[in-house]
């Protein structure tokens, strides 16, 4: 019976001893309650039951007595008697939970015993209700607990020290104190020690000695913040070294070493004194020299050449006063209008050529009229009637027309087909825009099919890098809206044009928003001009609006039925449930690759015959999945193609998604949203659907934009599903719940909310330059933010741009014929004046479409690349000029094998290298129309001037700095991260505040740079934190002498101090004669620039060539005469 007592104790109570700890813990309001419950043990070491004696101290003196086979299980049957006798005496709940401490000092206070005299001390105390315990022989006993008087002589003798020796202790009154402030006193003191001296151990700075028998005496040293020794006893050595820890604690409170929590400080705290120096020292002026042969070049120049007084106060006026040598040409420029369908110089057609190109038209429209040509019925044919009707009585029409009802690619026959049957097909002329350049190309040839081998040369294309234009009179140009906005610098009022047709205008996207602007106006100056806007699942009632209530000419749709799978349908054809699937929460966009890949497979495997199309995000995750596709061994190459589309590809690459592969192979067409409207390949029968794409978003308070994946809206669901049931039934496949479908916006956000507005706000002044940029804005479909418009402002203002007024300056009027952003236009027109236009063009390309290998597999594969190609320059930027030398050069050899293993030794991918050669060519187009070369082909000469300085690398760097300033990093040396000094961890800091170096850059790496300055071209914001995606080490001096910006001159006797005015990133200290001499060149070379923006570069007298070739060759001999007198250098003053 005992034996089964002692297990129902334990049932009752299966943590005995920490029960009972906390309840006495609780009740002292004390975590130390070694000295108010001890366990002694009293069996002899061979003994099979082993006995223990627990004393309690609290509410009273007491023993109780038990055993077991083992000393913890003794002590547990122990700890359960007394939580019983706590039970019964009201100090534990129901469910034995624990009371207030108020509550524990309430009860106590009703013992008589309650108390610390003596007296109290020995008064016996007995349990009011008596436990009756089984012998083992079945009698009955009392408990086996006991009073201090039933303790046999020996042991009360015993209890008798143990009182001394806690009134010895009572006494030790600042060491229980501090006991009770501070509950792990030794963790604590190593923890603010192992902080403060920035050490892996305490031992060297806290010391311990202890001393004495039953009562020790425990000494401490402390060694930091300066040496501190505390004493202090205990029974236990334990104990006197945690009341002695306690004291220094205490000690450390009152220095101000701990914070208010009783916590440490940060490691920063502690260093206080150290990290205040350390940043002093970063912030002090970096002394240089200069070479005395520099020097003397430099005032020889100045003797040549005299600044002329009054001297230009600012730089900006390089940019802003205009010359009137200059103002004629532009004049004339602009005298005379571009055809906006040939693009050669506008001329009306005289009455007779009008005549003559109708009747031909008339004629070849019989000619297919006989020749029956067999076209497939669509929807929009039979409203062709009323939609003609609609178009010639209405300035602006829309037409809203849902998915594969025919709208993009008959609604332009018919307009042709009304003109010639009237007699005036060579007035009609129309432009037809297309959101993306694979779309306009594809329905360019698809209507020159339909039209027939009579009328196809009528229908031509114009987009980037590629164009095929018809002749005007019954012309249809199908051409992107970014080309059609540059014919409008041309043709202001489209002179010539009869027709102008929007496709897809539902996308919304900056430039159709900004379209619709300018065509209001147009058709205000241009009355005869018939606007189309074709639209598919968009608000076209506001579209409407916006247009003075125009008329909607609703056309239905026609598409094969489509069944849908959503993520529940499709986790069970894989075989598993949704919830395992975890598909992705609204707020956090992630596709899952593997998801994707297995549907696919999946797919392939299983699904009827015909093409997959498969929408991702970006050209990240298209890589991923085709490289899950591939390495899957099982699927033979030869069975299926695998076509990826991004916008990025050759246009000659895209159009193989359209050709049908051959028989008893899968095409799988992996590709962004590019393929989402207006584009039809016929054999696709599988579309699946992450449901994800890229936008771009703008930060207004940090000024960045972030290319974010976000879920797609309704419409995108709509759209996309639309492309598998164009040609025959299909299936879709939803890679999100039927719940998430619901949630999605039912449009998109207009492109025009969320991006930087620098290239908008620039087109505006092209366009209309006597409106501010609000006001242009302002008459947008949906006007952004005043905020955001001042920002592009201001920026604009801030790169010499565009002036105080808003006008566009010398600069601004050069820049805007560049089709690129501003700053790296900006770059251009520099690196012409400069004498290194051919390796900026290729910067530029190359920031526009990367030369590298994309993906996450070999991420690392392609940084060892890039690292190897800009060796010794630390720049990303002279990695892309290195790439494509060594492309043109292995292809001027001719051989194949050299050409492999160049690709493949640097990761670059062939397609990229000659996008990139066909945007050299662009640019190279764009820089004779800005005036700055006398022919385009001089771009890519290395003997022309404007390429003179062109190997000089150092120099290419300084202007590129030039074109992207503000976008300067300073790197420091030093900073604190999560209350942690790091004395030589590296610091990025720009005007705006830090960013972080993204691992896409070579210079993420770099521990000591020669010069700690970058210039960059694009940040971008993830997680919180700005990224800087690409960047050049550049000189100081080049910040000094080039940077838009004015200088701050600061004497300090001998010395003269220069810093920038507009940011504190660069202060540099030298001799007067030195700084002088630098300040003079730096306003030469501002007279320069001025120059060569007040007329046309080519045009430049002999003797002013020659002028400006001394000064660019000092300006390089400058900067690679001093290129490492910059370093900084790690300073091992304080461990990490």
């Amino acid at each position: 019976m005992m034996l089964q007592e002692a297990k129902g104790l334990l049932m009752e109570f299966p943590e005995p001893k920490s029960l009972l700890h906390c309840v006495i813990s609780r009740a002292l309001r004390t975590p130390h309650t070694k000295d108010k419950l001890v366990y002694i043990h009293r069996s002899s070491s061979g003994a099979r039951e082993k006995k223990v004696t627990l004393r309690l101290k609290w509410p009273k003196h007491m023993e109780i007595e038990a055993s077991g086979p083992k000393k913890v299980d003794a002590e547990r049957q122990a700890a359960a008697k007394a939580c019983k006798i706590f039970q019964n005496l009201g100090l534990l709940g129901p469910s034995n939970e624990l009371f207030k401490h108020s509550k524990y000092k309430e009860l106590a206070g009703q013992f008589p015993v309650w108390g610390v005299t003596e007296q109290h001390e020995e008064q016996s105390w007995r349990d009011p209700q008596e436990y009756i315990w089984e012998q083992r022989d079945g009698s009955q006993r009392e408990p086996e607990y006991r009073t201090e008087e039933s303790v046999p002589r020996t042991r009360r003798k015993a209890s008798r020290e143990s009182r001394s020796l806690s009134i010895d202790l009572a006494e030790d009154a600042d060491a229980l104190q501090a006991l009770g402030q501070f509950s792990q006193p030794k963790s604590l003191l190593a923890t603010v020690v192992q902080r403060a001296t920035s050490s892996s151990s305490p031992r060297g700075h806290v010391h311990y000695q202890c001393e004495g028998g039953r009562i020790k005496s425990c000494h401490l040293t402390l060694n930091w913040p300066e040496t501190l020794t505390f004493v202090a006893q205990g029974r236990r050595r334990t104990e006197a070294e945690t009341k002695a820890a306690a004291l220094a604690c205490q000690k450390l409170k009152a220095l101000g070493l701990l914070d208010t929590n009783n916590k440490p400080l940060s490691h920063a705290m502690y260093h206080q004194p150290y990290v205040q120096q350390h940043r002093e020292q970063q912030r002090q002026a970096k002394r240089f020299h200069v070479p005395e042969p520099v020097l003397q070049r430099i005032e020889d120049y100045l003797y040549q050449y005299p600044l002329e007084p009054p001297y230009p106060s600012d730089q900006t006026e390089a940019y802003v006063e205009a010359d009137m040598e200059y103002a004629p040409d532009m004049e004339e420029a602009s005298g005379s209008i571009n055809d906006a369908i040939t693009g050669r110089k506008f001329r009306p057609l005289s009455l007779q050529e009008t005549e003559r190109i109708s009747c031909s038209l008339r004629d070849l429209w019989r000619s297919r009229q006989q020749q029956e040509v067999a076209l497939m019925s669509l929807p929009v044919d039979g409203q062709r009637e009323s939609i003609v009707s609609a178009i010639e009585r209405h300035p602006v029409v829309v037409i809203a027309g849902d998915t594969g009802c025919g709208k993009t690619t008959r609604i332009p026959q018919f307009i042709l087909e009304d003109a010639i049957l009237r007699g005036q097909g060579a007035d009609c002329n129309m432009l037809i825009t297309q959101p993306r350049r694979i779309s306009a190309v594809s329905v360019a040839h698809r209507v020159g099919h339909e039209l027939g081998p009579t009328l196809r040369r009528n229908v031509g294309y114009q987009v980037r890098l590629e164009s095929m234009l018809p002749p005007r009179g019954g012309a249809l140009l199908f051409c992107t809206v970014g080309v059609l906005l540059k014919k409008l610098q041309g043709n202001p009022t489209l002179e010539g044009v009869s027709h102008i047709l929007v496709d897809e205008v539902h996308e919304r996207d900056v430039n159709t928003d900004f379209l619709l602007i300018l065509l209001k106006m147009v058709q205000q100056q241009n009355p005869k001009l018939k606007v189309v806007l074709m639209s598919a699942t968009g608000d076209n009632e506001r579209i409407s609006r916006y247009f003075g209530g125009c008329p909607i000419i609703r056309v239905p749709g026609f598409m094969y039925p489509v069944k849908e799978h959503y993520l529940e349908d499709v986790a069970a054809m894989l075989g598993t449930s949704a919830d395992q699937l975890t598909p992705a929460d609204m707020e956090e966009c992630v596709p899952d690759l593997d998801l994707i890949s297995s549907a696919i497979l999946h797919i392939a495997d299983n699904g009827p015959p015909g093409g997959i199309l498969c929408f991702l995000p970006g050209w990240q995750e298209i890589r991923g999945v085709q490289q899950r596709l591939e390495e899957k061994q099982q699927w033979a190459k030869e069975n299926f193609l695998i076509l990826p589309v991004h916008s990025n590809i050759p246009m000659m690459d895209q159009q193989s998604i359209f050709q049908r592969p051959p028989q008893g192979v899968r095409k799988i067409v992996l590709a962004t949203n590019i393929a989402e409207t207006s584009v039809t390949i016929d054999d696709i029968v599988h579309v699946v659907d992450s449901g994800m794409q890229k936008e771009q978003r703008y930060d207004l308070r940090t000024k960045v934009s972030c290319l974010e994946t976000s879920w797609v809206s309704k419409s995108n669901v709509t759209q996309r599903r639309g492309r598998a049931g164009r040609c025959q039934p299909g299936f879709s496949y939803h890679l999100f719940t039927r719940e998430q479908h619901k949630a999605m916006a039912t449009f998109q956000v207009p492109e025009i909310l969320r991006t930087p507005l620098e290239n908008l706000v620039l087109q505006a002044k092209v366009h209309v330059p006597e409106m501010t940029a609000v006001e242009f804005l302002s008459q947008a479909l949906e006007s952004p933010e005043s905020q955001a418009i001042t920002d592009a402002v201001q920026l604009l203002q801030e790169i010499r741009v565009l002036d105080s007024e808003e006008q566009l300056t010398l600069l601004g009027h050069r820049v805007s014929n560049i089709s690129t952003d501003p700053k790296l236009a900006k770059a251009i027109v520099l690196a012409s004046i400069f004498r290194c236009l051919h390796p900026m063009l290729v910067i530029v390309a190359c920031l526009t479409r990367d030369p590298f290998q994309g993906g996450l597999q070999n991420r690392a594969q392609v940084n060892r690349a890039k690292k190897a190609l800009s060796a010794e320059t630390r720049s990303d930027h002279l990695a892309y000029v290195r790439a494509l030398q060594g492309w043109e050069e292995v292809l001027s050899r001719r051989n194949g094998t050299a050409r492999e293993n160049f690709l493949e030794t640097y990761s670059l991918s062939p397609g990229a290298l000659r996008f990139i050669q066909g945007l050299v060519t662009q640019f190279s187009s764009n820089v004779y129309d800005a005036f700055l070369v006398s022919e385009a082909s001089e771009c890519r000469d290395g003997y022309s001037l404007c390429n003179q300085f062109s190997h000089e690398e150092e120099l290419l760097k300084a202007v590129l700095l030039a074109g992207l300033y503000p976008n300067l990093v300073q790197v420091r040396r030093g900073f604190v991260s999560k209350g942690k000094f790091k004395p030589n961890s590296l610091l990025y800091k720009t005007r705006e505040g830090p960013v972080l170096l993204h691992r896409t850059t070579i210079n993420r790496d770099e521990k000591h740079l020669p010069s700690p300055w970058l210039t960059y071209f694009l940040a971008v914001k993830s997680g919180g934190s700005v990224f800087v995606r690409d960047s050049s080490m550049v000189h100081p001096l080049a910040v000094l002498l080039l940077a838009d910006s004015s200088v701050n001159l600061i004497d300090r006797g001998q010395q003269l101090l220069v810093s920038l005015c507009d940011c504190d990133l660069l202060k540099l200290e030298s001799d007067r004669r030195t700084i002088a001499l630098l300040n003079d060149l730096r306003l030469a070379l501002s007279r320069m620039v001025k120059r060569s923006l007040s007329q046309e570069l080519p045009d430049f007298p002999a003797h002013v060539q020659e002028e400006h070739e001394q000064l660019l060759s000092i300006l390089v001999q400058l900067l690679n005469s001093t290129a490492t007198s910059f370093g900084d250098r790690a300073e091992p003053l304080l461990e990490e």
